[in-house]
């Protein structure tokens, strides 16, 4: 089976670069190697040591840093819409229902707020959860189908939750 994706990891010690590790298929056993500064004359002859021998194992090029796109939906959201999503959290006396939302602000930090179904009604707590979401700029949800299974999550009850 042929690697997936390789990348170079800077090893630092006390902020110190001691040099780059090129990682293939996330590392492991047999699966890494070592550049060290000492041994290449610099950090970044060694970084370039590091990538000489990615492109002489034919590894595919790293992709920039950032990971997935943004606001793109999770394999595990059961709402199947990003930074949306349904909770029982304990109350006072009973479980409550709860929207959240999550989403990263302009200038790139990430926040989050849930509204109460119980003390705002299920559309209200929708649409507070949606107007946060999309105060960043963020594409605004199917919210009739959100309306719909937060609508099934409510009637199901917090013992299906648990």
């Amino acid at each position: 089976m042929s690697p997936t994706h390789a990348h170079i990891v800077v090893i630092r010690t006390g902020g110190v670069v001691q040099g780059h590790q090129l990682r293939i298929d996330g590392g492991g056993s047999g699966l890494s190697k070592f550049f060290g500064s000492g041994r290449y004359g610099s950090p970044e002859k060694a970084r370039r040591a590091a990538e000489r021998e990615a492109r002489a194992l034919g590894l595919p090029k790293a992709r920039e840093r950032g990971g997935s796109p943004q606001g793109r939906v999770l394999r595990s959201s059961l709402t199947k819409a990003a930074g949306i999503r349904f909770m029982w959290k304990e109350g006072v006396q009973h479980q409550v229902l709860r929207v959240a939302a999550s989403w990263t602000d302009r200038k790139g930090k990430a926040r989050n707020t849930s509204y109460s179904v119980e003390r705002n009604g299920l559309e209200g707590a929708l649409d507070l959860a949606l107007k946060a979401r999309t105060s960043c700029g963020a594409p605004m949800p199917d919210r009739v189908a959100l309306l719909r299974m937060l609508k099934r999550v409510f009637r199901a009850g917090a013992e299906a939750a648990t």
